[in-house]
């Protein structure tokens, strides 16, 4: 009974934590008026995406190997170095060297705690990580008050959070201390195959807003940002799943997937109900930034194509790295390769205005290209190993023909 409240307690917990992260996007809407709102919007899309490659999965190599501060910021500053230049290659979203000097620092700092704050999660350390997780949302939050009272710019203050999330969390980081450059090769080999499978996903709603708020209309913009700010907590609520399962310190392996899918389903179904809901009987509470209908159109078929793949994506996710070995990770991150390159050109064609979309149409894409890895992933977990196959009893063999 204690056992079963300890468990209660850790998930609301974490529940507040992660969900504090998503309502602070959706106050900007409600604070700022649509043009700061949507330049909000083109700055923080721009650093998810290079946060997502800046860590590239070095949050689960720092619990597999022993490596010193300094190399795990080397490798995330010069990441998201690269990925900047990228960026600006293929659609220069911004020009200034100020703003980009700017968006940069935001990023590895934000990219550096960020994959601290995990270690001390994957550690068992679920209240230091919540503390930490919140802080991030209140930092976040003082931007309000800083854009409307102080008149500050966007581009002064987000750094300054990023570097206050960071100084304030470094006590509490797992310190390590191994600074060979052996062991700088295989951190980035861990951390590509853990982000191959883990951001994978990510990628797509990265660029899914990126591309957005860069290419389209204010309007339209605007309202698909505020109706992905009502879609994400779905996500956030796999993630509090996939985290509470990895937090078990002896899990049993049936136990992950069915306790997973059975809370995912539960918890998922619940709140897209209850948005669609109030979004349809109150549309008052919505914001001036935004578009009604647009909201009501997007909200609804962002809500109906996610929710299935939330579902299922995170127990699985959590039963892979919680009972399978690294040959099937390696598998999956190899074929996860090939989809996430063919997506990267398919989306470089679209910003080079190659192929011309509506949102409608970017929804269709991002559904399946994460459904495509969803399925890959299911099919090479469960696969039997060919040695395995060679050892079934002949008893276990059927409809063999004579």
């Amino acid at each position: 009974m204690l056992n079963q409240f300890t468990n209660i307690k850790k998930l609301f917990f974490l529940g507040i934590a992660v969900a504090s992260t998503k309502v602070m996007l959706l106050l900007f809407a409600y604070f700022f008026d649509a043009e700061i709102y949507n330049q909000f919007n083109q700055i923080y899309y721009t650093a998810s995406i290079i946060i997502l490659f800046g860590s590239l999965g070095f949050n689960i190599a720092v619990t597999r190997l022993n490596i010193s501060f300094k190399l795990v910021y080397v490798a995330v500053a010069i990441n998201s170095i690269l990925v900047y230049l990228l960026l600006q290659i293929v659609s220069s979203p911004f020009n200034n060297f100020y703003e980009i000097a700017s968006i940069l620092l935001y990023s590895i700092f934000i990219s550096i705690t960020g994959i601290f704050v995990f270690h001390l999660l994957f550690s068992g350390r679920y209240k230091d990580y919540v503390l930490l997780t919140l802080l991030y949302s209140a930092l976040h939050i003082l931007i309000i008050p800083a854009i409307l009272f102080l008149k500050g710019s966007l581009f002064t203050v987000l750094p300054v959070i990023s570097l206050l999330w960071f100084i304030i969390g470094f006590p509490k980081y797992i310190k390590q201390n191994d600074s060979s450059v052996k062991l700088f090769g295989e951190f980035y080999k861990i951390g590509i195959s853990a982000f191959v499978i883990n951001s994978a996903v990510s990628l797509a709603l990265a660029a899914d807003n990126y591309f957005v708020n860069h290419f389209f209309a204010l309007e339209i913009a605007n309202s698909y940002t505020f109706a992905w700010g009502l879609t994400a907590p779905m996500f956030y609520i796999g993630v509090i799943i996939e985290q509470f399962l990895f937090s078990e310190a002896n899990p049993s392996k049936s136990n992950i997937l069915k306790r997973g899918l059975v809370l995912s389903t539960a918890f998922v179904i619940i709140y897209a109900v209850t948005v669609l809901v109030v979004i349809n009987l109150f549309p008052s509470l919505l914001p001036e930034s935004v578009n009604y209908s647009y909201v009501l159109n997007i909200a609804t078929l962002m809500i109906s194509g996610y929710s299935l793949y939330i579902i299922f994506h995170f127990p699985v996710n959590a039963y892979l790295f919680k009972s399978l070995g690294t040959e099937k990770q390696k598998s999956i991150s190899i074929i996860f390769s090939i989809i996430i390159f063919a997506f990267v050109i398919l989306y470089g064609t679209i910003m080079q205005g190659v192929i011309e979309i509506n949102y409608l149409w970017l929804l269709i894409i991002t559904w399946s290209y994460i459904f495509t890895l969803l399925i890959t992933k299911v099919l090479i977990m469960f696969r039997k190993p060919a040695e395995e196959e060679l050892l079934t009893p002949v008893s276990e063999i059927t409809n063999l023909e004579p």
